[in-house]
């Protein structure tokens, strides 16, 4: 039977390349083989391919620019790239750079069969970027680069040196994303191990591994003791009563000067700690029931129409802190907090840039990125969030977001961000 797509598959563990033949052999592909960019483009160059697979940490050329070089030279050449050092960073570039996904290891066989049955399906859309835009990417900006000869990237072991300890046959099976694996021996094979206690015990030895008390009672005597010193340091310290190890205060004292809600987050080192979430809603609730005008900054009316910018998040501590950041650099920067806020902006003005907050009350996943695409596709975005992951940013770049920025970030960091959309919006 003759196979509907061919498919080159590159790693530079051929153990990986192995595994993904056998999953996608099965299914009729065709699978080719290389452990290198450079042998995969020499491959490529020869005979055309349906669907590129390419792990990123690779060493000489990674897998990002890899990517790069095959959706200039071959644009209709499909792309999946897979990494064991999954990042929102690489998914982003990955995303932007022309592949329909990105698939962080390990990955299951059935995930494997169906990214890859949507991607040449049709069911994948890659991203809308411009070979400008592409071209900006900075490929070695990130860690994905690896020593073939470095098998543990944490605690970097070289493979000469596992080999002498292992034998230089098990030092090649392993790969960069490998960690050598430890047997340890179970409590249970230890001498003065007791059964009772399913602990080891020195008194169980002592007593020559005979527990009379545990045999009667079907207890361990030594974790009754321990529960029973516990149950009597309870006794010294009550705490629904006493707050403040040093120096004891009693609830009641401090609600008569704090008030009740300071109480409600203390512990019993008398520290308050408000949840972050409360935070949040305390303060969109602040918000939005202002009902005033929206705050003018005069000292920015004067600011140059090309360097406007457009902040939209919740939190305005944040919003403030971009202000000032973008300011020192002449940016004129305008914000929203709320959902109706940042539509009405947009309606109003076209910004050079958008820093989109993810979680806006009120909105929903990416809306208010679709709707800033639909209603501003010459408007650059760039996605600043706290609760940042895979998916958000892979659908962020999908939807056509420049950028990805996991908070906290540094001044330095939302700069540089900020400089590189303004030069792909000139």
């Amino acid at each position: 039977m003759k196979a509907f797509a061919k498919i080159m598959v590159v790693d530079d563990e051929r153990q990986i390349c192995q595994n993904v033949e056998k999953i996608l052999g099965s299914h009729n592909y065709e699978i080719v083989q290389a452990l290198s960019a450079q042998e995969a483009l020499e491959k490529m160059a020869r005979e055309s391919f349906s669907l590129l697979i390419s792990d990123i940490v690779m060493p000489g050329m990674n897998g990002l620019e890899l990517l790069k070089l095959v959706k200039k030279q071959w644009p209709l050449t499909k792309a999946i790239m897979m990494t064991a050092y999954a990042s929102t960073d690489t998914a982003a570039k990955a995303i932007r750079l022309g592949a329909l996904d990105y698939v962080p290891k390990p990955f299951t066989p059935d995930e494997l069969r169906t990214t890859v049955k949507h991607a040449l399906g049709g069911e994948l859309i890659e991203a809308s970027a411009t070979e400008i835009e592409r071209d900006a990417i900075d490929t070695q900006g990130t860690d994905v680069s690896v020593d073939r000869n470095i098998i543990d990237v944490d605690i970097p072991f070289d493979r000469d040196e596992v080999a002498k300890y292992t034998g230089a046959n098990y030092a090649k099976t392993l790969g960069p994303s490998d960690m050598p694996v430890v047997e340890v021996p179970g409590l249970e094979t230890l001498e003065n191990y007791c059964e009772v206690g399913k602990m080891v015990c020195d008194i169980h030895k002592k007593l020559g591994f005979i527990c009379k008390d545990g045999a009667k009672t079907g207890e361990c005597p030594q974790k009754n003791a321990a529960k029973r010193k516990a149950s009597g340091k309870e006794k010294v310290f009550h705490a629904q009563k006493l707050i403040g190890i040093d120096q004891p205060f009693s609830y009641d004292d401090v609600i008569s000067i704090t008030g009740p809600d300071y109480v409600l987050n203390l512990n019993r080192d008398g520290m308050a700690f408000v949840p972050y979430e409360d935070l949040k809603k305390s303060m969109t609730v602040k918000v939005e029931a202002a009902d005033q005008p929206a705050v003018v900054y005069p000292e920015f009316r004067e600011a140059p129409a090309y360097k406007n910018i457009l902040v939209i998040d919740d939190e305005v501590a944040v919003n403030n802190n971009i202000r000032r950041i973008l300011l020192k650099k002449g940016y004129h920067v305008d914000q929203a907090v709320t959902k109706n806020e940042a539509l009405e902006k947009i309606e109003q003005r076209a910004y050079k840039l958008i820093l989109l907050d993810l979680r806006i009350p009120g909105v929903k996943d990416l809306e208010l990125l679709r709707t800033i695409r639909e209603k501003r596709p010459e408007s650059k975005v760039i996605i600043i969030t706290g609760y940042a992951s895979i998916e958000t940013a892979k659908e962020s770049a999908r939807i056509g977001a420049i950028d990805y920025l996991p908070k906290p970030f540094t001044p330095e960091e939302i700069r540089t961000a900020t400089e590189k959309a303004f030069r792909l919006a000139a």
